[in-house]
């Protein structure tokens, strides 16, 4: 039995977590010994991220035997699991009763006690039933002045404060208190901070959350804690994708996925694919995301927050496909189910612009103008530039007409200061569809041709298309996409092409642009193509005077 538990250390050090599971499974088989409840826990710990059920039992049957300190270890393991084998009331009751022992104990540890209230604080969010009372365990965490402590409570206050009534800028301040430091050395406490980063993202504070994770990043470079990569793979994919910049959306999204999933069970994984998703439609890449939506598992995940997200990104899938009545269907009932969790926030989801443009399509003037400027009304009150300018452009398409125009030159300046590029380009497309239509044929076709060229600067092959359709419908020659050339370079292209004739390597251009190697190869391979060249030793000529 100890040769192979030693393995199973070994295995584990090289992060193999199947074969340490299986050194373990196999040590458990061995004549009984005195170690034999350590073993199971040693076991259950191991299971836990793929194979949770099986950790609550080994776990489980452990537990009464472990020396205090023990316990500590593997309580937050064996909730964990409880939450994602969907036992989340079993899991707030077993850390509730941790925590009131540790309080009677007459030697508490602060921190321990802090990170079993906040762990079921977390559980409770995902119930909801609970999460309209979860405020109040909250406001009972005792950070005892504990600076972290402080920031985690504080990132759980911003999630909450976003879906009640509340202003942007009071939750964006409780976003940056969670934030303001580096991420903590724990998975309970750097799952609480994911929220802030959210929080902050919904807030509309695009520019400042890429500061953030920029930082995060380079703290946890050389650290391999799957809670610090995931928050930095969500926050990346979703700013990416509301400031525009699709190809970041895409590379960082498919790393969320990827680490989320590590987690059988992980609720998390809905909001991953939701985040997939709406890169790949924006990008044209319809194809490949049939295939990803039939991942997701109603039975598993369809009672928690995130399911809410997954049906937007499917109401999107269908707008796109002209399916109007489906997604129609999808967007009521996430706005139901938002309704119902406390987050009917548009800077969380805004269901209500997409459904009014449902109905709209259906003939149903009065109610897509109805269900815009509620939303409108919302978004003044929440006070985030990206938000309030779907939402003005949303009325100005029911509306139309002189109104029409002055919301929409509103919607523009507002998703410039954001910097959201893609609704940029989106109210521009239709500022100058209206302008055409109040007879200002020349301006008409010059805002439009902005919206175009702004959609080709994001890479969203659809947008674009939509632009192109809309010049030729107002007399206008849509300009071609350049294919060869640096002027056919995306951004992304361009900056790798630029470090790489620097003689950056694969890996440094990849920490550079905070980006897989595999999508430096992808950028550099589609340059070079672009380019018409076969190798980096070609670049510099070309790239001189090229800024980074």
């Amino acid at each position: 039995m100890g040769a192979l538990r030693a393995a199973a250390r070994l295995a584990a050090a090289r992060g193999d977590s199947e074969r340490t599971v299986a050194y373990l499974r196999r040590a458990l088989r061995e004549p009984p010994s005195s170690g034999r409840e350590i073993l199971l826990a040693e076991l259950g710990r191991a299971e836990a991220p793929a194979h949770p059920a099986a950790a609550v039992r080994h776990v489980c049957a452990s537990l009464s035997t472990l020396t205090a300190a023990a316990r500590l270890e593997v309580v937050p393991v064996l909730a964990d699991a409880l939450e994602r084998c969907q036992r989340g009331c079993q899991a707030a009751e077993l850390l509730d009763r941790e925590a009131r022992s540790l309080t009677a104990s007459g030697r508490p540890r602060e921190d321990a006690v802090f990170g079993l209230r906040l762990q079921r604080v977390l559980i409770e969010l995902e119930d909801v039933n609970k999460r309209p009372w979860t405020g109040e365990g909250t406001a009972a965490l005792p950070a005892g002045g504990d600076r972290t402590r402080e920031r985690a409570a504080a990132a759980v206050r911003s999630a909450l404060a976003a879906g009640r009534p509340a202003d942007a800028a009071t939750v964006a301040s409780y976003a940056r208190d969670a934030l303001d430091g580096p991420l903590p050395q724990d998975d309970v406490l750097t799952r609480a901070m994911g929220l802030g980063v959210l929080s902050l993202v919904w807030c509309d504070q695009l520019a400042e959350t890429a500061r953030i994770l920029d930082r995060l990043s380079e703290q946890t470079r050389w650290c391999d804690a799957a809670a610090a990569q995931t928050l930095i793979a969500m926050g990346r994919c979703e700013a990416a994708y509301r400031s525009g910049d699709l190809p970041a959306a895409l590379d960082a999204g498919r790393r969320w996925l990827d680490l989320a999933s590590a987690f059988h069970g992980n609720p998390m994984i809905p909001l991953a694919l939701a985040g997939v998703l709406r890169a790949l439609l924006e990008a044209g890449r319809r194809e490949e995301a049939e295939p990803l939506l039939a991942l997701a598992e109603h039975e598993r995940y369809g009672d928690v927050w995130q399911w809410t997200h997954l049906l937007e990104a499917r109401a999107r899938m269908r707008l796109a496909d002209g399916d109007h009545s489906g997604a129609l269907e999808d967007l009521l009932e996430c706005g139901r189910r938002q309704t119902a969790w406390q987050m009917d926030n548009p800077g969380i989801l805004p269901w209500r612009s997409l459904a009014a443009l449902a109905h709209r399509a259906l003939g149903h003037s009065d109610l897509a103008a109805g269900l815009a400027h509620q939303e409108l009304e919302q978004a003044e009150a929440w006070g985030a530039p990206r938000t309030l300018g779907i939402s003005l452009r949303t009325v100005a398409v029911a509306v139309r007409g002189r109104e029409g125009l002055k919301r929409l030159e509103t919607s523009v300046g507002l998703l410039a200061e954001a910097g959201a590029t893609l609704e940029q380009a989106r109210s521009l497309v239709e500022y100058g569809t209206l302008r055409f239509e109040a007879g200002h044929a020349r301006l008409g076709r010059e805002t439009a041709r902005r919206g175009l060229d702004l959609a080709r600067q994001c890479g969203a092959v659809g947008l674009a298309d939509l632009a192109r359709e809309r010049l030729q419908a107002l007399g206008a020659r849509p300009r071609r996409t350049p294919t060869a050339g640096i002027s056919a370079l995306t951004d992304r292209e361009r900056r790798a092409a630029v470090l790489a004739a620097r003689g950056l390597t694969n890996r440094e251009i990849a920490d550079t642009l905070f980006i897989t190697q595999r999508t430096v190869e992808n950028h550099l391979t589609s340059g070079f193509r672009k380019l018409g060249i076969t190798g980096r030793r070609e670049l510099a000529p070309l790239l001189d005077g090229e800024p980074s």
